[in-house]
Order: structure tokens, then sequence, then C-alpha cells
């Protein structure tokens, strides 16, 4: 299924949105890019009100592969359910939930604003109202690479810590996923990264790292970042999948920031590379005396 395939399962699968919405055919009145037009067989003669339509258009993100932006658009008239009872259902059928388009990256809505609007008044005399409402259209794609990676040290720390949690990008979500009071969701990126001090046998990399924490509610939400925090406060240092330390140099978490687009957790970390030794020609033709 596509982006656009989910968001339209979301909205047509809701009843507290359904039931508002006019009928075209026999499904809800929602429709990708435009409706159709007023004279069409599926409206069957009967009201075309409310109704709804959306559009996605998408662009290249060097942070998250891919972004975009939504616009939906709330139809209503005077005579029927008004858009401002339609809007809170949309938001919350749409709103904290990840959607995994075939062979995508999970993708996430977040909710910039709604616009209220009017039209004048059709030929049959009645007024159009509606409200427009934007959401922005974040990817989250797996940022692990190869041993040692930070990101997948915390992931891997992440499932062992809380098994029960789902690691955004890396575990599989079947169509959508909404984090719940017991099954909160983690999602880890890579900020930066450069190389503090080099040795015969070790390079140091500093890395700082962005952690994202999902749950239902901002007090599960700061709850969950609480116990984290302190969790790795007290360890010190995560392991990575070879074995060596990653070491936590400054724990910074602040619940007051976007969770979806900043992330509530910044960690700076410290870690090293094994040199290989240079490669020796084997000794073939040995002269002892």
């Amino acid at each position: 299924m596509t982006l656009e395939d989910l968001i339209y399962t979301r909205l047509t699968t809701r009843a507290t949105l359904t039931e508002k919405l006019a009928r075209f055919g026999e499904a809800p009145a929602v429709f990708y890019q435009a409706a159709p037009g007023d004279q069409a067989d599926g409206w069957k003669s009967k009201k075309q009100y409310p109704r709804v339509d959306y559009i996605v258009d998408m662009q290249a993100n060097p942070e998250r592969q891919a972004s975009g932006l939504m616009t939906l658009n709330i139809w209503c008239n005077e005579a029927g359910v008004p858009p401002e009872e339609i809007e809170p259902e949309v938001r919350s059928a749409l709103c904290d939930v990840f959607m995994q388009p075939t062979e995508q990256p999970p993708y996430c809505l977040v909710w910039i604003r709604s616009d209220s609007w009017e039209e004048r008044a059709t030929q049959k005399g009645s007024q159009v109202i509606g409200i427009t409402v934007l959401f922005d259209v974040l990817a989250f794609p797996s940022q692990e690479t190869t041993d040692p990676d930070p990101v997948l040290a915390m992931n891997h720390f992440i499932k062992e810590w809380e098994p029960r949690a789902v690691v955004i990008g890396t575990d599989a979500i079947a169509n959508f996923f909404t984090a719940e009071a017991g099954r909160p969701a983690f999602y880890f990126r890579l900020a930066s990264l450069e190389v503090a001090r080099e040795t015969n046998t070790v390079v140091w990399m500093n890395a700082s790292i962005a952690g994202h924490i999902f749950a239902p509610t901002t007090a599960a939400r700061l709850q969950c970042l609480k116990y984290l925090v302190d969790t790795l406060a007290s360890m010190g240092e995560v392991a990575m999948l070879d074995t060596s330390p990653m070491f936590l140099k400054n724990i910074k978490a602040d619940s007051a920031v976007d969770y979806l687009t900043t992330g509530q957790l910044r960690l700076s970390v410290q870690f090293g590379i094994l040199r290989r030794p240079k490669y020796a020609h084997a000794l073939t033709e040995p002269n002892i005396n």
C-alpha cells in the first residue's frame, strides 16, 4: 500500500468520522485530490456534504530521506454537520500514528494548523463552509549502518531494556502502529559524527545521537523519558555489538521540544574503532646464517 492508501484507510475506517460524512456509492465521501462532480452517479442524487479530500506533496529531505506536506479539506454546508465537529476526528485519526507503506520507511503526520473558510452561495442557495487542515509528513528511516554503530547499539539496548518497546525503523510494522501505555516506541538517529583523537591502536569517535520517545500521553512520554535517562546515567556506557563500550559523555533531556521533529533526548557519546594491522608479505625465501 502507498502512503496515500494508508491515509485513506485511516479516514474511512474511523466510525466516529464516517458517520458524519456523506456517502459516494457505498463508501464514505473521502477522496484523494478532488471529489467527483456534482452529477456523478455515485452521489445517487443524495446529499454531497460533508466530504473530505486531501493531497500529499513529497520532497527530498537530507536528514529523513523524505518529507512532505499534506493538505486536507473538509467541505460542509449550512444544513449539515459543521466542519468544527469533523476536524477533531480527522486529527485524531491521523496524528501520532506510524504508517508503513510498502518498501518505504514508516511515516508519521504532524498537525500544523487548521484554517476556516467559506465560499459564496451555490446556485441551489446553500453556503459552502469548511476547514483546511495542514500536516507535516515525516519519514522515520532506519539509520543503522555497520558495527561499530552508535544507533545500532542504542536500538539493541532498548530491546534488551524494554522488550515490549517498538524501535521505529527497525521493528516491522503492519500498516499502522500507535504507541500504547504498555508498549512505548523509540527512534534514534545520528545527528553528528567526528574524529576525537587517534592512537596507534584506536580511533576515538565522538557522536551525537537524537532520541525520540513515543507514548500515548504527555505524562507517559515524560515518565518514559525520565526512566530512560536515569537508566543511562547510572550505567555510564552502552555495550556495542562487538562488546566494546560506548561511553555516555553527556545526556540532555528536554520534554518541551517536539517529540516527532526534534526528539526529547540528546546523547553525546564516544566509542573506538580498532585500527587494522598493516599487511606484511610473508617471508618466502629465508636465509639464515
